[in-house]
């Protein structure tokens, strides 16, 4: 794998894809809250993270928000583009800051018109993040709070380096769409079971396995397809659920 960037899709392009989409790509910086879509508006950058989260979060006409996706240094944003439709059905905000690549979005639909490798790859993270929302809406639907937590802790670890997580109470509650009291009680729980340490502002893992039992199996399945999909390298993190 060639070392061209952090990001796994752009870091796995073959060599001829490469050398179209780099010099369209700008480096940017990834700061807290920057919303990168805005439901209803038209995208105007596809953004490739090579550190930090980015949340696609959906809202309704009540005012009700609820986290659909996460994308990290695994992805992109802007999957609507590669299905050929601009405007964003979502929002995506940085949750944890980082840094990344940017390409303008008219560039991009030029390019992956030059080249099927290019749009095929793609498409593949397509597939693979339509199936982490789909399992993001079954932990919803399914999963006691303590089980839906301990998943989304989960999938922020495979997305950072080491083990802390620099996230509030106030943030999770919005992100899986429940109080922030319901929140702290299932921290103080996870917490008194050894798999988490809770400081202000700051969570840290300190039994991914043990974390893994408490989520009773709603981490796992799409995390797999990622590696299907997408060639994961088996020394990173993802989906290792045993």
């Amino acid at each position: 794998m060639q070392d061209r960037s952090r990001n796994h899709l752009l870091r796995s392009l073959t060599d001829g894809d490469w050398d179209r989409l780099a010099a369209d790509l700008q480096p940017v910086k990834l700061s807290l809250h920057r919303s990168l879509e805005t439901r209803g508006h038209d995208i105007e950058w596809l953004y490739f993270p090579e550190s930090g989260i980015a949340s696609a979060i959906a809202d309704s006409a009540a005012g009700h928000r609820v986290e659909t996706g996460i994308i990290g240094f695994e992805g992109m944003t802007g999957v609507g583009v590669l299905l050929g439709d601009r405007c964003a059905a979502q929002s995506v905000v940085v949750q944890i800051a980082g840094e990344g690549q940017r390409i303008a979005v008219h560039r991009m639909e030029a390019l992956l018109a030059q080249s099927d490798s290019l749009r095929e790859w793609l498409l593949l993270f397509a597939r693979a993040f339509m199936i982490q929302t789909a399992h993001c809406a079954l932990a919803n639907g399914a999963g006691l709070l303590e089980q839906r937590l301990a998943r989304w802790l989960l999938m922020l670890h495979d997305r950072v380096e080491g083990d802390g997580l620099a996230i509030t109470h106030d943030y999770i509650a919005t992100m899986l769409s429940v109080r922030r009291p319901g929140v702290s009680v299932a921290l103080k729980v996870l917490e008194e079971q050894g798999v988490i340490r809770v400081h202000r502002g700051l969570i840290v893992i300190i039994d991914r396995q043990g974390l893994l039992l408490k989520s009773n199996g709603l981490y796992g399945r799409s995390e797999q397809e990622y590696r299907r999909l997408l060639q994961w390298p088996d020394e990173l993190r993802l989906a290792q659920v045993s």
